[in-house]
């Protein structure tokens, strides 16, 4: 019997009702501002820890294709299971817990939330020039390298590795990178944490999307720590 999981965070939540919608899993990640293999492995980890898929392809008709939410993947969203506990990502202990940020907004162009003295984030949501806010960046829409490559994503993020953490379910692993002014953790899996050799004092790269950075209501709070 597959094994279900003790949690299921706000991400998958939002994920499904947002295929529940869009009828995409390329139109839901990026309106997540994570990329679509990310998007996918999600889905293919509900699908073992429930035992069945979540969701299901349409091929012609008159929606022209596109996914859906299966029986299985509704009950989920849901909440129609009684071990899974819905929880709000930063309460979660031991997972890749959401990186919170604080800063000044910079009207720019372009707009900017600054971080530190030498870390400017590009964001793209409006605020008032010079107000204190808080970021919210969830660790799956952030991409690592170890040297730079053509890409979309207006923020290039230079760090260092931490440490290389195993969540308690072992599907996961979070990479902790020290940037300047805060320390973000990167869900990762255990595939590009070999390719990439990442280990402790390891130069990386973060790629994020402007808009992937999400303002979070409410004074500015304390900053991303480790």
């Amino acid at each position: 019997m597959a094994e279900r999981p003790s949690r299921v965070t706000d991400t998958d939540v939002a994920l499904l009702r947002s295929i529940g919608r869009s009828h995409s899993v390329v139109a839901a990640s990026r309106a997540l501002g994570i990329s679509r293999d990310r998007a996918v492995y999600r889905l293919g980890r509900l699908a073992r820890a429930f035992g069945g898929p979540v969701v299901q392809g349409a091929r012609g008709g008159r929606a022209h294709g596109g996914t859906a939410l299966t029986p299985l993947g509704d009950r989920v969203l849901r909440g129609g299971f009684d071990t899974i506990e819905l929880l709000d990502a930063r309460s979660v202990v031991g997972g890749p817990r959401p990186n919170l940020l604080r800063g000044v907004y910079r009207a720019g162009p372009p707009p900017e939330v600054e971080v530190a003295s030498d870390l400017r984030l590009r964001v793209a949501f409006s605020a008032s020039d010079g107000e204190a806010l808080r970021l919210v960046l969830d660790p799956e829409a952030i991409v690592v390298a170890r040297r730079r490559f053509p890409s979309s994503a207006r923020n290039v993020i230079a760090g260092t590795v931490e440490r290389v953490e195993r969540d308690p379910s072992g599907l996961d692993l979070t990479l902790r990178v020290r940037v300047p002014g805060a320390t973000l953790r990167v869900a990762l899996t255990e595939e590009p944490v070999r390719q990439l050799r990442l280990r402790p004092g390891v130069r990386v790269l973060l790629y994020v999307k402007a808009t992937a950075l999400r303002r979070v209501a409410g004074a500015a709070g304390a900053a991303a720590r480790g």
